[in-house]
């Protein structure tokens, strides 16, 4: 008898030929292997197709063409999937070892959970200072900063036909504006697993737009944020504009590394 779903491993990408292969190795590789890979490609230029067809005894569903940005290739990678649940491992990122899916998933009874969220380790951090990121969360947490990355969760497909797809309003935080309509809804049951399931590349979009990312959550708080909690975002642009401006100054300078690793002691990298 069946004991597990079928999960549907997410992989949207475009010009990740040097990125592909690792982050598909990672999946391939696990030692749970109901799952079906789905790729949805932007359209590259590069070898990406032809890394992606390597790994065709795994592809569910193989996809090549313009789209409008990350969360519309996302949104398609929903919409093909056939798994009882969602997982997305985009170009770059990796799980965290062989065991994730079977740790999660063989004869674990998620009946009536809808979303699960773990925790994740950085790669690809500028300071070289990778730290481990990830608790159990509610909504306040989202109020000032994302506190959940994409990369440590898995959706029940369901849960999209419920709250609906990634809003293409956002280019650059369309998830986590997703992550808080899951949480502002009490019907929906969330589990947090304290355990580190991926390996997480912080040097994505959201990471080298930073500001601009910001701006888009400070309209995302008008929409789901009490009304204070919203100005106080908006006030707090300047201060935060000139934190990023310092940190992207002085990252790669010795007594900056020395900081992060004061400030992520507890959260180190293995």
């Amino acid at each position: 008898m069946k004991t597990h779903p079928l999960i549907s491993l997410i992989t949207v990408c475009y010009n990740a030929g040097p990125l592909l292969a690792d982050t598909l190795q990672s999946a391939v590789e696990q030692s749970f292997q109901d799952f079906e890979l789905i790729v949805i490609d932007g359209g590259s230029t590069d070898n990406t197709l032809e890394i992606a067809k390597q790994f065709q005894s795994h592809l569910g569903t193989l996809v090549s063409e313009p789209d409008n940005g990350i969360y519309d290739a996302m949104n398609k990678g929903v919409q093909a999937a056939k798994g009882e649940w969602l997982y997305f491992l985009n170009a770059g990122d990796s799980f965290y070892h062989n065991q994730v899916l079977a740790d999660l998933f063989l004869n674990k009874d998620y009946t009536g959970t809808d979303f699960i969220y773990a925790k994740v380790q950085t790669k690809n951090e500028p300071t070289g200072i990778d730290y481990i990121n990830g608790k159990k969360v509610n909504l306040k947490d989202f109020y000032s900063h994302y506190p959940i990355c994409h990369q440590g969760t898995f959706s029940r497909k369901t849960l999209f036909n419920q709250i609906g797809y990634f809003n293409l309003k956002y280019p650059l935080v369309a998830d986590s504006e997703w992550f808080i309509r899951v949480f502002k809804n009490p019907q929906i049951q969330t589990v947090f697993i304290d355990q580190v399931i991926a390996y997480y590349d912080i040097q994505g979009a959201t990471y080298h737009k930073r500001m601009l990312g910001y701006k888009e959550y400070i309209q995302v708080g008008f929409i789901h944020f009490p009304f204070l909690i919203a100005v106080k975002n908006l006030l707090l642009y300047p201060a935060i504009w000139l934190k990023v401006k310092i940190i992207r100054s002085f990252q790669h300078m010795a007594w900056f590394k020395k900081y992060r690793t004061l400030k992520f002691k507890n959260k180190l990298a293995n």
